[in-house]
């Protein structure tokens, strides 16, 4: 029998060696996977107000809609990773698109607004693990340097899709009933659900488990099947740990979590702006979002044109400094992270003196576009500190931030109308505009004192990322250490 080690897959089974256009199409089918899943968590609120005189409810009910949603997504996002790198990508995606299919259509053929809060709610759950593992599909198909464009496009899905949302379904929700709105996601799914089941398997140590029993190789695994449960115990509770013990990790994702969760108070809130102030009708409203979604594109241009490449060459200086070693300075992420810090109370204060009756609306829904900006430069620059930040620990940092953005986005939503029904527009408007100024002196500090900071953690990176030789999660930015020798980082 042959030896096969957990570090080497024989090149007909290698995902980094199959044909670039055969890598090319299962990345496309998992950005694919992402789109209608992230889609849903705000294609919703277009089509609100249709849902809320359909069925007889309350706002306030049918606001749960997008809250519920995000909550699911909490849980699917912390146990999706897990079970993906203990049973492989693919049964993962065939079980996560097959749920996403049925309670979508659960959610649009619903007959009260209580069967649609629990589907909508279970859609979440059960289709959100993707936004866990999609990294790791990547580093198992991607060298690091082959990952600049799909960097990209991924995140223009990850912080698009939802920004953009509302807008599609408010305008075709102006001549279409929303179950048929809703069951476009749903074919959609569904499509792709029949799809995944002829995906390959990518996850290098399933294909290795494969290989074992079906070509008589021995799998050296590096984790023990006796110690799976101690792993799954280990990744849950790892998030919890980090955000409470890393006082890097908690500030940031207090700043992240606000700035994540104002898109979804915004999906409330600009409804309510425009109706008061220009007596537009949620559906008209929805347009507004076409403003953010620009800022988006615009976050990425920036970040990969300007950003990237000051940082890549910071560390080429590092590293001539340090005599070739491979020392890293995670602080030279954080531009990014300040030039968003500023963006962001920009755009609200923006829209806090433009949104005027006196004013046109042109000008406060041009407001969104710095805000859109911010959103996206934050997530790039603080998710790629992260990984510099912790190498071996960098999938639960981000796990962290994640789930926390996510109970965020929960709540925000159902406390946006009485928060400005209670203080008005313009109070309401300056209070988030001024608490959306901690980020620039929380920047401030991790860039002057961010080494000081990593001084004193015991996860942080201290000196150069030679000295690390732990496991670390694949993800956007990763290759699989387990398979490949190592993670390096590309964006």
């Amino acid at each position: 029998m042959s030896q096969l080690s957990s570090c080497v897959l024989p090149s007909e089974h290698d995902p980094r060696q199959w044909s670039r256009w055969r890598r090319w199409a299962i990345a496309l089918v998992v950005w694919n996977l992402i789109a209608p899943v992230d889609l849903a968590t705000t294609f919703y609120s277009g089509v609100q107000h249709q849902i809320q005189n359909d069925l007889g409810t309350t706002d306030t009910l049918a606001t749960l809609g997008v809250g519920l949603y995000n909550l699911g997504c909490v849980f699917g996002v912390l146990i999706g990773g897990p079970l993906s790198e203990l049973h492989g990508r693919r049964p993962v995606y065939i079980f996560s698109s097959i749920c996403f299919f049925l309670f979508s259509l659960g959610a649009t053929i619903s007959p009260n607004i209580a069967s649609m809060l629990i589907c909508r709610t279970l859609t979440g759950l059960f289709g959100s693990p993707v936004f866990a593992i999609y990294g790791g599909s990547l580093a198992d198909l991607f060298s690091p340097h082959e990952r600049g464009p799909m960097v990209a496009l991924f995140t223009l899905v990850l912080q698009g899709a939802p920004t953009i949302g509302p807008v599609p379904s408010s305008f075709l929700g102006t001549f279409l009933h929303w179950r048929w709105l809703l069951g476009f996601l749903t074919i959609w799914g569904g499509l792709l659900a029949a799809l995944m089941f002829f995906m390959p398997e990518t996850e290098p140590n399933a294909i290795a488990r494969k290989l074992s029993k079906s070509e008589g190789y021995v799998q050296d695994t590096k984790v023990p099947v006796a110690d799976k449960p101690n792993l799954w115990g280990k990744v849950l509770l790892t998030p919890i740990t980090i955000l409470r013990h890393e006082p890097i990790v908690s500030c940031t994702t207090i700043f992240h979590s606000f700035v994540y969760g104002l898109l979804f108070l915004l999906l409330e809130v600009y409804p309510h702006i425009y109706k008061s102030h220009y007596s537009m009708s949620r559906e008209q409203s929805g347009f507004v979002f076409v403003a953010p979604f620009i800022g988006n594109v615009l976050g990425i241009l920036i970040y990969f044109y300007s950003l990237k490449p000051q940082y890549e060459a910071r560390q080429r200086v590092i590293q001539v400094e340090s005599s070739g070693k491979r020392d890293i300075e995670p602080e030279a992420r954080l531009p990014g992270l300040l030039l968003a810090s500023l963006l962001l109370p920009i755009g609200l204060f923006w829209l806090t003196f433009s949104a005027d009756p006196e004013v046109h609306y042109f000008l406060p829904v041009l407001s969104g576009v710095p805000v859109g900006m911010g959103m996206t430069l934050l997530q790039l620059s603080l998710f790629n500190y992260y990984i510099d930040l912790y190498p071996t620990k960098s999938a639960s940092a981000i796990a962290a931030n994640t789930a926390t953005r996510n109970i965020v986005a929960t709540i925000f939503p159902s406390v946006a109308l009485p928060l400005y029904k209670a203080m008005g527009i313009r109070n309401a408007n300056m209070m988030l505009a001024c608490i959306s100024c901690i980020g620039l002196p929380t920047g401030i500090i991790l860039y002057v004192f961010g080494r000081k900071l990593r001084a004193a953690s015991k996860w942080a990176n201290q000196t150069n990322v030679d000295d690390y030789v732990g496991p670390s999660a694949p993800l956007l930015t990763q290759g699989p250490q387990n398979c490949y020798g190592g993670t390096s980082s590309s964006a």
